[in-house]
């Protein structure tokens, strides 16, 4: 027979144990038959009593695993059989057993542990008679019967761990933390000692007969406050399991596929507290809790739970925190199908299969931003010549399988990863992505037209498909991707021109587009590989002492035949090209070497400010390289600055991000605040250590609320312990008022206005660190 709840290991180990509590309890019944007791109330109160304080146990591990602590041998403090005290032994077994099972899910592990705590009950009666034969005082020898109870329950139980196919190093002498074992110690000594103080002085002395006695009361009355506290304890667990609950309730759903199976089994380990939960075709056997979940369309599993930390049996609270978990992960997948279903058939064209017009969009924008550098796309514009001539003469239905049969043909003909559409009536579009030249693209399209012009028959007709293509081709990533589809379809609409005019006369036809980056790119791009950038430093300056204390280093390009190029459009065209990283590489490390020859002339000035976008701070991206500067420059504090508007879209992993860069000595500030629509959340969800004022906050500082606003930020920062930079200083009044309004940092063109290395080191040899005005 399969015992529930035991492995194989446990099953000869507990047999002596099962054996032991149930000759306890035949020889308390059969006593008890045989002898009447002195009171059948006191019998009947300590059975009860063991029962009601059953549910109660104390944590005494390290890891919650740990299998708990009872404290029903309180109730042995007071014998139920005076003349035969291993009877009463007998006695309290009774109700251990029933507890135990009301407890337990299995017989086999109810009967295990009333065994094991039986031997340990006797134990605890042999040393308290003992030592009270001795004269010993009643706490101390009330102490020492209860250490004598645990140390034989804790010993059996570590053998029978260790004597499993599976060990639980959870459990062991080694996970036993002292404090709480101390804890419990005390905790039923003190109460045993109290009730037999009670029973034999108080209860007497308040009566005022010595003869008097309500040992039962007594008795019943201790079971009932740790009942009391058994339910407090049970009320904080079930908290504890809704709270879990709820969080895989949010989790679940924000996953999908294998993730989220993966999520589910990683929150039922921790919520049910098991070693071994699995997802498996089969129901949950006998020794098991589990429950069903569909976490695919037409497919069921079994979330199961087969073995508890500590090997404990598991409880009906298990059973429904699983069910439940179940439950969520079935409808997160659920929802996720349906969302995915009504995403498919948004984006599908629905006679040929086919992804439709808004699909191919985000599919071109995903294939020009998502590439290397030097790595080019194309698209390929298709136009079935003569389509409204063969619905005239054919019928529509002839019309539909021509597109049916089309978009076969281009499916098989492009590649694995090349993206086909239907974008029109007779419209199609083929995106070939990993090039490396033109004539690459070009034999692509030139496979793909002859596939797509090959004889078919047409419900009784033999035609040969006539298409006109226009091919576009893109070295590398373009600002604007649409630029692509509207030189595609330009050529491939001079194509279709050419054939009406006669000067093409057969055969299906590509026409290759002169489209290139723009030149503004490749100037871009040379600068950025030829490490030509220059970089401009505007001053930050203290006004209630009118020294810099810091600068803001800011890029700048002067291209030989176009001029200067604006910071922005730099910027843009740079994040375009996937080389925003290697820009900023070189701005910090410039930035960095200057600071240093600025502190060797001011040492005071010891910071520098550089603009990020909040992505780059990741590990993913510069998040090592800013770690390494700040090692590489101990002497110069880096400070990254970060757009406002940058930080809505943030995540947890972008906060430790940048708590990691404030941990290796960067600082962050958060730039523009005040602009568009600021939100008060960027200000305490972000960590930060400079808070920059857009100067949109100052424009009418005549204004009370633009005044008001401004002290509320500074003093939001002094409280936090944050810097508070106001921008966009540019007169003497507007400084004046902010220094009576208590702020103390300031940035703008009266301290002066962004200049070269150069222009800047002179100034700092001129006038040192004085906020000259400009």
């Amino acid at each position: 027979m399969k015992r529930s709840g035991v492995a194989k290991g446990d099953t000869v180990f507990a047999a002596p144990f099962i054996v032991f509590a149930l000759i306890a309890i035949g020889t308390g019944i059969a006593h008890l038959i045989g002898t009447a007791p002195s009171s059948w109330t006191l019998v009947l109160a300590v059975i009860a009593s063991v029962i009601i304080c059953g549910p109660f146990h104390i944590r005494i591990g390290y890891d919650r695993g740990f299998p708990q602590a009872g404290v029903s041998i309180v109730m042995l403090s007071i014998e139920p059989l005076t003349e035969a005290p291993f009877i009463g032994v007998c006695i309290w077994t009774m109700g251990v057993l029933i507890a135990q099972i009301s407890l337990r899910r299995n017989l086999w592990l109810a009967l295990y542990t009333t065994g094991l705590a039986t031997v340990g009950a006797v134990a605890f009666v042999a040393v308290r008679n003992g030592l009270d034969a001795l004269g010993v005082w009643l706490l101390p020898s009330f102490v020492a019967a209860t250490v004598a109870f645990y140390g034989v329950v804790l010993l059996g139980e570590f053998a029978r761990q260790w004597g499993r196919e599976e060990v639980d190093r959870g459990v062991s002498a080694s996970s036993v933390k002292p404090s709480r074992l101390v804890l419990l110690v005390v905790v039923v000594s003190l109460t045993a000692t109290l009730i037999h103080y009670i029973d034999a002085t108080v209860i007497s002395w308040i009566e005022g007969d010595p003869d008097v006695s309500f040992t039962p009361f007594v008795v019943l009355l201790a079971g009932s406050i740790f009942y009391v506290l058994a339910q407090r304890s049970r009320s904080h667990d079930i908290e504890s399991r809704l709270s879990a609950v709820v969080d895989a309730a949010i989790e679940l759903p924000r996953e999908s596929g294998e993730a989220l199976g993966t999520a589910l089994l990683n929150r039922a380990r921790g919520i049910v507290r098991a070693n071994a939960v699995e997802l498996r075709d089969s129901p949950p056997e006998s020794d098991e809790i589990g429950a069903p979940v569909s976490l695919a369309a037409g497919s069921e599993q079994y979330l199961v739970a087969s073995r508890k930390l500590g090997g404990s049996a598991f409880s009906r609270d298990d059973e429904r925190a699983l069910v439940s978990l179940a439950h969520l992960a079935s409808e997160a997948a659920r929802m996720q199908y349906e969302v995915d279903s009504l995403e498919q058939r948004a984006n599908t064209d629905p006679l040929t299969g086919l992804p439709n017009y808004g699909a191919f969009q985000q599919a071109l924008i995903d294939a020009n931003e998502h590439r290397p550098y030097h790595e080019g796309i194309a698209l390929l514009f298709i136009d079935l010549d003569d389509f409204k001539k063969l619905n005239d003469n054919f019928g529509h239905r002839a019309g539909d399988a021509l597109l049916q049969a089309i978009a076969v043909r281009l499916e098989r003909s492009s590649g694995g990863g090349d993206f086909v559409s239907r974008v029109g009536g007779d419209e199609f579009v083929v995106i070939f992505t990993g090039l490396v030249s033109i004539d690459q693209a070009k034999e692509a399209a030139d496979r793909v037209i002859a596939a797509v012009s090959e004889r078919l028959d047409l419900e009784g007709h033999d035609l040969t498909p006539l298409v006109s293509a226009g091919l576009a081709f893109s070295s590398h990533r373009e600002i604007d991707a649409q630029s692509l589809v509207e030189d595609a379809d330009r050529t491939m609409l001079q194509a279709k021109r050419s054939r009406r005019q006669g000067t093409i006369v057969a055969g299906s036809t590509v026409s290759i587009s002169s489209h290139r980056s723009t030149r503004l790119n490749d100037i871009v791009a040379r600068a950025i590989e030829g490490n030509r950038l220059m970089l401009a430093f505007q001053p930050i300056v203290d006004i209630s002492t009118g020294k810099i204390w810091a600068f803001e280093a800011l890029t700048r390009y002067v291209d030989p035949e176009l001029g200067p190029i604006s910071a922005p459009s730099l910027i843009a065209r740079a994040k375009s090209l996937g080389l925003m990283n290697a820009l900023t590489e070189q701005v910090i490390t410039k930035a960095l070497q200057a600071a240093e020859q600025f502190r060797r002339l001011e040492p005071s000035i010891t910071c520098m400010t550089v603009n990020l976008d909040l992505g780059q701070i990741s590990d993913s991206e510069l998040g090592p390289y800013l770690r390494e500067a700040a090692q590489t420059h101990p002497d110069v504090t880096l400070c990254i600055e970060l757009n406002e508007r940058s930080l809505r879209s943030v995540t947890d992993e972008l906060r430790r991000d940048a708590e990691n860069l404030q941990a290796a000595g960067l600082i962050i500030a958060l730039d523009d605040y005040g602009s568009d629509d600021s939100s008060v959340g960027a200000l305490v969800h972000f960590p930060m250590n400079i808070l920059k004022i857009d100067k949109s906050l100052i424009g009418n500082l005549d204004d009370s609320r633009q005044r008001e606003l401004i002290k509320a930020l500074q003093g939001f920062g002094d409280n936090l312990g944050h810097t508070v930079v106001v921008e966009g200083i540019e007169s003497a009044a507007v400084a004046e008022t902010l220094r009576a309004l208590g702020v103390r940092s300031v940035q703008g063109y009266y301290y002066g206005r962004p200049q070269s290395f150069a222009l800047t080191r002179d100034r700092l040899r001129r006038t040192g660190t004085r906020a000259e005005i400009a």
